[in-house]
């Protein structure tokens, strides 16, 4: 009895000891991570979370050095130790990663020409650019305009059933619903960009095909937003139309297996297009010409009338001239021969001396030429030629390009947004022309399939208003189509042929741009 007595003891002193030291023995506490609000997707970028800071620590002053011995005027004083060694180290005066300052801005230059100048052009870069964010703001700029529309297309859904954004999506939902994102077209014919570069040294190594066709009936559609996406069930003749980049209003029902079952889809609202009032007198033309292709002795005779009629102007007066891109024949593109090259640029500057002398001529580049490769691309530079250079008619332009004439907004490309389109959605090229009007955007396969820049204030390529002329060079025969607006006026839609395919250039009244005509010249010599 008297040894349990005297174990228990021995037991609860144990113990007693134990607690004492307890609290010295905890472990240090670990800092807590805040998650900030709301749910971005991976599209359109990474979740982040927030490490709580610590308070900050009180600043240490340095104590001022003891018995200090003044100088006297002249007098050099003697350092310290401590300033020797900090003088003489190799880090001295270099910002360490943790003290860091801000990054400098550096400038970024992109093509332009006309009233789109401030979107080509940025002057605030940063260090990591993604091309998700180019997203985000195509449907920041053009979701409320697709709401819009829609709510005036489709007035017989309630309120309710149109949805702030795809987190009030829900599957088996009863009744229809109205949402507004970015499509996203699967192309099961698209290559792997992995396989198609691998053991490549560089990644412009050949001008890409063109002519190949990406869709196929296995594609599927989805449509995105900032937080999440959703398949479309859509039928097959509305999926061969639409690709990549567009921004629209899908109206439809939800399914059991989560996806939405699409009745209709609604471009954005279309601007009011400013009415031109038609002049009495007869009204001067521009003249649109693309593929002239400089380089290529086959068609010199056809090139040579065309320089001809555009000089003397023996029909219609022609006020001003655009050479919508194809400046240099393929053979001098890109991976052609330097030699066929500078011949071309040769010949361009003795062939086209005679028109910039008589009227303005405004000359775009286009994919493969003497510029950067992405779009917006750079004008061509005057050193590039001899006696263009220092000619007042001579006027290179970016890629789109933007004139206004008088109040008249002509508006267009060499043709790579339209070329990049047809390889993704089943259209001819002025139906893609016309997509690109009523989706209110220039490019909108870039960046998915047509090269560009990272943009990060706005896209340059959303049409906050509408031209009158809508122009894309490149193209196999001519085209045109005027395109009325619901609103008001309208915009005449046109495809420039390429010359080297046929020899032909497009004249637009700039009084009445109803007013389109076709003038076409011999034969290209064989």
């Amino acid at each position: 009895m008297r040894r349990q007595t005297t174990f228990h003891r021995l037991t609860i002193s144990l113990i007693l000891v134990f607690l004492r030291f307890l609290p010295c023995m905890a472990p240090p506490a670990k800092k807590a991570r805040i998650a900030p609000q709301g749910n971005i997707s991976s599209f359109f970028g990474p979740k982040k979370t927030v490490e709580a800071s610590a308070p900050p620590r009180p600043e240490l002053k340095p104590e001022p050095p003891k018995n200090p011995k003044p100088s006297g005027p002249g007098e050099a004083s003697t350092p310290t130790k401590e300033e020797s060694q900090k003088a003489s180290s190799p880090c001295a005066g270099v910002p360490t990663p943790e003290k860091s300052g801000p990054p400098v801005p550096r400038r970024v230059a992109t093509a332009c020409s006309g009233r789109f100048q401030s979107g080509f052009t940025r002057d605030k870069g940063s260090n990591w650019q993604q091309y998700n964010n180019l997203y985000r703001l195509r449907l920041k700029q053009l979701a409320g305009a697709c709401r819009e529309e829609a709510k005036q297309q489709w007035h017989s859904i309630p309120e309710r059933g149109f949805l702030q954004d795809l987190s009030e999506f829900r599957g088996g939902n009863d009744g229809e619903i109205v949402v507004v994102g970015i499509l996203f077209k699967e192309l099961h014919n698209r290559p792997n960009v992995i396989d198609e570069y691998k053991g490549s040294k560089a990644l412009l190594t050949s001008i890409k095909d063109e002519a190949s066709v990406l869709y196929s009936e296995k594609d599927t559609l989805w449509l995105e937003d900032s937080v999440m996406r959703i398949q479309l069930e859509v039928a097959p003749e509305l999926l061969a139309v639409f690709a990549t980049g567009f921004v629209v209003a899908v109206r439809g029902v939800a399914t059991q297996a989560g996806t939405l079952r699409t009745i209709g889809v609604q471009m954005p609202r279309m601007p009011v297009v400013p009415v031109i009032s038609p002049s009495q007198t007869k009204g001067s033309y521009i003249a649109l010409v693309s593929g002239i292709g400089f380089g290529d002795d086959r068609n010199v005779e056809a090139r040579r009338k065309a320089i001809d009629f555009l000089c003397k102007a023996t029909g219609p007066a022609v006020e001003q001239v655009v050479l919508c891109g194809g400046c240099f024949a393929p053979s001098c593109q890109l991976d052609g021969d330097s030699k066929a090259i500078t011949a071309a640029l040769k010949q361009m500057d003795s062939e086209l001396l005679p028109l910039v002398e008589a009227k303005p001529v405004q000359v775009m580049p286009s994919y493969g030429e003497p510029t950067n490769a992405s779009m917006p691309q750079l004008p061509f530079h005057r050193s590039l030629f001899g006696q263009l250079s220092s000619s007042a008619g001579f006027r290179p332009m970016g890629n789109p390009c933007s004139l206004n004439f008088d109040g008249l907004e002509v508006l267009g490309h060499s043709g790579e947004p339209i070329k990049d389109l047809l390889r993704s959605a089943q259209l001819e090229p002025m139906e893609a022309l016309k997509k690109c009007l009523e989706a209110r955007h220039l490019a909108p396969t870039a960046p998915d399939t047509l090269l560009t820049q990272p943009f990060e204030d706005s896209d340059p390529f959303v049409l906050e208003s509408v031209p009158h002329i809508l122009f894309s060079g490149g193209h196999e025969r001519a085209v045109h189509h005027w395109h009325p607006c619901v609103r008001g006026g309208g915009t005449q839609c046109i495809c420039v042929p390429a010359f080297h395919l046929h020899p032909a250039l497009v004249l637009i009244n700039l009084r009445d741009p109803r007013d389109v005509r076709i003038e076409e010249f011999s034969a290209m010599q064989m």
